[in-house]
């Protein structure tokens, strides 16, 4: 029994360590990915990502409006309805291409940023 009472003591202490220890390692860890994170943040390839991202969902809105406008005229109409709508989608069909024409153009221009593909450090 006299063994008993220190090595139960020796046991729990070094449990307590450990998890000291686990708890500083994950605190370090954690430390160490908001560093990564905030680094490449400002990456210039981070930003590329970004940018490429968004011209995705630019791209993507303006056909999704392509195939609403192709689907939008009904055949149940007069035909003087269907030529008000036929002219409508017209008319809407060359406002979404010149939409995208120029998105196509904004995306052409050349960029100095993404020459230098290194994270600064």
């Amino acid at each position: 029994m006299l063994y008993l009472i220190p090595a139960l003591f020796v046991i729990a202490c070094a449990i307590f360590v450990g998890k000291s220890y686990a708890i500083k390692a994950r605190l370090a860890q954690a430390m160490l990915d908001r560093a990564i994170a905030r680094k490449l943040s400002t990456s210039p390839l981070n930003l590329e990502v970004m940018h490429l991202r968004e011209q995705n969902a630019v791209m993507r809105n303006l056909l999704l409006d392509m195939v609403e406008n192709e689907t939008s005229v009904a055949t149940d109409q007069t035909k003087s309805e269907q030529a008000r709508a036929l002219s409508a989608r017209t008319k809407r069909r060359r406002e979404i291409f010149g939409e995208a024409v120029f998105v196509l153009q904004q995306n052409e221009r050349p960029q100095a940023s993404n020459q230098n593909h290194k994270i600064a450090g």
